[in-house]
């Protein structure tokens, strides 16, 4: 029941976040990473955050949060992605030029997909480091489409939402 609440909490989360008219790149190269906290009005939970908009419309159409997550005692990482993708094909996420995680896609709903995951310590070191968290994905036609969110700052807001 507690995972249901969580899962639908990162849901909303992310419905919020695609309102927001915030974009990973503006005229002035990449936009740091930001850190977000909600709560329930008993504890405060708080995630690292960075988006990508379309440069035309400045609307949000891809998501990543990082949380610390006590119960897993780990870093956590959901992924909002858009409608219209292959599901059958797992998301692959790295950093740089480094070595590919691949994730499925758990859920789609009219807000668009959410893959979450457990960030591997190698990735979490690498996310520090890194310039670049690149997200491959299919279209509907199997078409691969790369996403690439900056890694600007993404050290600074993971550490400050712990």
């Amino acid at each position: 029941m507690m995972h249901l609440i969580k899962s639908v909490s990162l849901a909303a989360t992310f419905t919020l976040m695609l309102l927001c008219p915030v974009a990973a790149q503006s005229a002035g190269g990449p936009v740091a990473w930001r850190v977000e906290c909600g709560g329930d009005g008993k504890s405060l939970e708080c995630r690292a955050i960075q988006q990508l908009a379309r440069p035309d419309t400045k609307q949000v159409f891809a998501a990543v949060a990082v949380r610390f997550a006590p119960e897993l005692k780990a870093a956590s990482m959901t992924i909002l992605l858009p409608l219209g993708l292959n599901l059958t094909e797992p998301v692959t996420i790295r950093v740089d030029n480094g070595m590919p995680e691949r994730q499925p896609i758990q859920t789609c709903d009219n807000g668009g997909c959410l893959v979450s995951l457990t960030v591997p310590d190698k990735l979490l070191a690498a996310m520090r480091t890194g310039t670049d968290l690149k997200l491959t994905v299919q279209d509907a036609s199997k078409k691969p489409i790369e996403l690439a969110f900056p890694l600007l700052g993404f050290g600074l807001a993971y550490d400050k939402a712990k």
